[in-house]
């Protein structure tokens, strides 16, 4: 079993600074990470530790950036956590999404979790406040991740009953290759 990344965020400010100016923490998002420490989903996790306190996640663009499918991890950070009905708030420096995660919705990475790639997919299409260049690409790189085609990505959105279906399938025209079936 590997160790899990240092929680830094747990360290004085004056200390952290300190620790930069040495060159022994890096940049990782808006936190930071031990320059020993490789770039990956687990480490990305403990460097937004923070805010995942009480049994949050990580989710849609935020849970993108973790899985490396998103070069930012959007401010601000966005998290979720599981409940009887999606809804959204911010507060912390996170907007927190209250969303019906089942277990297999969500990936746990060391002491943390993430939003599974195809769960991320799907809250990006349905939930994103905005949907931009960083959403679209962050869907393909995440498709990739997951091992879904445009096809099959088209099916579940055609079976899932969620709200927002119709923006959903608006999106999913402007991730899906031109060479996919697009939605009726």
């Amino acid at each position: 079993m590997h160790p899990s990344p240092p929680r830094y965020d747990r360290l004085p400010v004056a200390m952290q600074h300190a620790l930069r100016l040495r060159g022994a923490l890096i940049p990782c998002g808006p936190g930071v990470r031990g320059v020993g420490w490789p770039d990956t989903p687990r480490v990305r996790l403990a460097a937004i530790a923070g805010v995942l306190s009480g049994g949050h996640v990580a989710a849609l663009l935020t849970a993108a950036w973790v899985w490396g499918a998103a070069t930012d991890p959007g401010s601000p950070l966005s998290i979720a956590k599981a409940a009887g009905r999606s809804r959204a708030h911010q507060a912390g420096g996170a907007k927190r999404y209250e969303l019906r995660l089942s277990p297999a919705d969500v990936s746990v990475l060391g002491e943390f979790g993430a939003t599974t790639p195809l769960r991320t997919i799907l809250d990006l299409l349905h939930l994103s406040p905005s949907f931009g260049p960083d959403e679209r690409d962050a869907c393909r790189e995440l498709m990739t991740l997951a091992a879904i085609d445009a096809e099959e990505l088209r099916e579940v959105l055609l079976t899932l009953r969620r709200p927002h279906v119709r923006l959903a399938r608006e999106r999913f025209r402007e991730v899906a290759d031109a060479r996919a079936v697009a939605l009726p």
